[in-house]
């Protein structure tokens, strides 16, 4: 059985509580697989999600449903290396866990 982290949605209900989604062009550091950007991403104009965990990245893109694709690009990448264009992003979001 493969544990599921955060079931209940309570990280992402946390996120909707601090910041409006919709319409806003989102960066996300440290997506893993992807767990928050489907979240995310039903609300967002884009989400550009990225992760130096290049299995998480591709279990992230295989969960990707067709109706999200136009507006999620993944990346394998670290924050050290990305380049991003100043002024790209409306919204930073960053996760982290053990």
């Amino acid at each position: 059985m493969t544990p599921v982290l955060d079931a209940e949605g309570a990280h992402l209900a946390a996120l909707r509580r601090l910041t409006d989604f919709r319409d806003r062009r989102v960066l996300e550091l440290g997506c893993g697989d992807g767990r928050l950007t489907l979240g995310i991403a039903d609300e967002a104009a884009h989400v550009l999600a990225f992760d130096p965990d290049a299995e998480a990245v591709e279990r992230a893109r295989h969960s990707l449903p067709a109706e999200l694709a136009d507006g999620v690009t993944y990346r394998v990448a670290s924050g050290k290396e990305i380049e991003i264009k100043p002024h790209s992003f409306d919204l930073v979001v960053f996760s982290w866990s053990l």
